[in-house]
């Protein structure tokens, strides 16, 4: 039941990173110079986030393999829908537009993103600690 309730947990936070990625990116993706680099942002963003993803998967979970389902379907399914509907509905209409447009532009990103450092939270998360 611990070990549940910690996955849900690291699943909340992970969706409220990606809601924080996608106000990031939609802050920098406004008509001007800085829209070239907008690549730039969205793949180092990623890289910060599996790294953080990383961190908190060792620290959290630790080297369980059960995790990374656990954490990936409650995300898919519930967090991330609930705060991206939030998040559309305290901003107005041309921000939503913008914020979906870079859900779906940037989304697989953010999986890989995921995905990576969870994987690699589990395999250098300490194997002997994870009674603890």
């Amino acid at each position: 039941m611990k070990f549940l309730l910690k996955t849900q947990i690291l699943a909340i936070i992970i969706a409220i990173f990606w809601i924080l990625y996608l106000n990031v990116v939609a802050i920098f993706d406004r008509p001007s110079p800085i829209l070239q680099y907008l690549n730039w942002f969205v793949y180092g963003f990623a890289i910060l986030f599996a790294i953080i993803y990383l961190l908190l998967t060792k620290y959290i979970t630790g080297h369980k393999w059960l995790a990374i389902p656990l954490v990936i379907l409650p995300y898919l399914m519930i967090y991330k829908l609930i705060l991206e509907q939030i998040l559309l509905s305290l901003v107005n209409k041309s921000y939503g537009i913008t914020i979906n447009f870079l859900s779906l532009s940037t989304g697989s990103t953010h999986l890989m993103a995921i995905l990576i450092g969870l994987m690699f939270g589990v395999i250098i998360s300490n194997r002997y600690n994870r009674e603890q």
